[in-house]
């Protein structure tokens, strides 16, 4: 699967993550030429959907730390680049099944 170097968003669930090494992410991931998931939760950030920034402006999402986010709501989903997540220390999470 080719990703577009230009899809560098996920979507944080700010509701479900319960600390900063559980953090939840919308969808799943997609090739380019599909339509974007904005469905499920996934802790799987590699697997995971990514947006471009003009996608998550064009779908009203709230981005975090910029001046588009007024206030932090905890109920809240928020894009987030992908090379921002390591401000939160966040490891790689393994499910064995």
């Amino acid at each position: 699967m080719n990703i577009d170097k230009e899809r560098e968003y996920v979507l944080l669930s700010w509701k479900w993550c319960w600390d900063k090494d559980h953090l939840v992410f919308w969808g799943h991931q997609t090739a380019d030429e599909e339509k974007r998931s904005y469905g499920g939760y996934t802790m799987d950030v590699e697997g995971c959907e990514k947006y471009t920034e003009q996608e998550l402006i064009e779908s009203h999402h709230r981005f975090w730390g910029s001046q588009r986010m007024h206030e932090l709501d905890r109920e809240g989903t928020y894009a987030i680049k992908l090379s921002d997540l390591l401000k939160f220390g966040q490891k790689k999470t393994i499910i064995y099944k």
